[in-house]
């Protein structure tokens, strides 16, 4: 049984880390075939750190952005952001917190934005496997 794995990058001010353990929580509950990237501590200032989210995120499918409040101001994010841009992944960005919406990135203007849905958030990592996603640009989720 040779069943493809899909990575995705999670990109969260260090904060939100508990909407990160609780997407990784509920897609291990539905038993998708995904994997999580993402750097736990966030230090942009330091060169082998960047090098290390870069590779990390070149490795993946696709990017979701966990938007709470404080991630226009989080350290790492911007970078995090910039890598999953550049190397043209798909992205979607998920408000974390329905009545605390915090602004939504410029680098994901134009990519899809929901509340906190688990069935949308598993049918966009479900797409990652797909040929619709195929070299898709950072804002194109399908």
């Amino acid at each position: 049984m040779d069943k493809r794995v899909t990575r995705v990058f999670l990109i969260y001010a260090e904060e939100d880390y508990r909407f990160c353990d609780l997407l990784i929580s509920q897609a291990r509950s539905s038993k998708l075939a995904v994997e999580f990237a993402h750097m736990q501590v966030k230090q942009p200032w330091v060169p082998r750190w960047k090098g290390l989210c870069r590779a990390r995120v070149r490795e993946c499918n696709g990017a979701i952005v966990l938007i709470s409040k404080k991630t226009h101001e989080a350290a790492g994010v911007k970078w995090e952001l910039e890598c999953a841009c550049e190397g043209q992944l798909p992205i979607l960005g998920i408000f974390v917190n329905q009545g605390e919406k915090g602004p939504v990135p410029e680098e994901i203007r134009d990519a899809i934005v929901i509340e906190w849905d688990w069935p949308e958030i598993a049918k966009f990592i479900h797409l990652l496997d797909s040929d619709s996603l195929a070299g898709g640009s950072a804002g194109s989720v399908g």
